[in-house]
């Protein structure tokens, strides 16, 4: 009996601290925080050095901010279609695309990249503070923000009917 009221006892206090989180939040209710909000801007270097910020990258257009990483084996599925098919589709449809690689140096990105063919702008949150921002849970993960700077839509897989994750719900 005592055994069990130690275990109740931890049971309690590991739920209280992790209850508060927003990742904990997004984990059970299924919804990430930001889903009806403006999209955070941010500035990240690209494999290459170079600085981009996703205000300037979005522009007035839709825009879909992949979350991803080399390692990851859904990862590479939702890459390989998008840069197979769906990709070219979203670009002529006028969707910006830009993915944010989490937590891996710029040369495993740049090796990656060269590797299977990606020609997306890459830029690499090797910190993690991007990935914070938006309550990132775990990858894959992509944000649908429209053409206000609205996020949308966040998910885990790419849908073909991508268009639909832009609308107001």
């Amino acid at each position: 009996m005592k055994f069990f009221k130690r275990l109740v006892l931890c049971g309690f206090l590991f739920l209280s601290v992790l209850g508060s989180s927003h990742a904990m939040g997004q984990l059970f209710m299924f919804e990430n925080p930001l889903v009806g909000e403006k999209a955070p801007d941010f500035s990240l270097k690209t494999v290459d050095g170079k600085t981009m910020d996703l205000k300037t990258v979005r522009g007035s257009q839709n825009t879909m901010v992949f979350f991803w990483a080399t390692w990851c084996p859904h990862c590479r599925e939702q890459l390989a279609q998008l840069t197979k098919h769906l990709g070219k589709e979203m670009e002529q449809k006028g969707i910006k695309i830009l993915l944010v690689d989490v937590e891996e140096t710029p040369a495993e990105v740049r090796a990656y990249l060269k590797k299977y063919n990606v020609t997306f702008d890459v830029v690499v949150d090797e910190e993690g503070s991007v990935t914070e921002k938006y309550h990132i849970v775990g990858v894959p993960t992509f944000f649908f923000i429209d053409k206000q700077g609205v996020v949308r839509a966040v998910d885990h897989a790419l849908d073909e009917d991508y268009e639909k994750m832009f609308v107001a719900k």
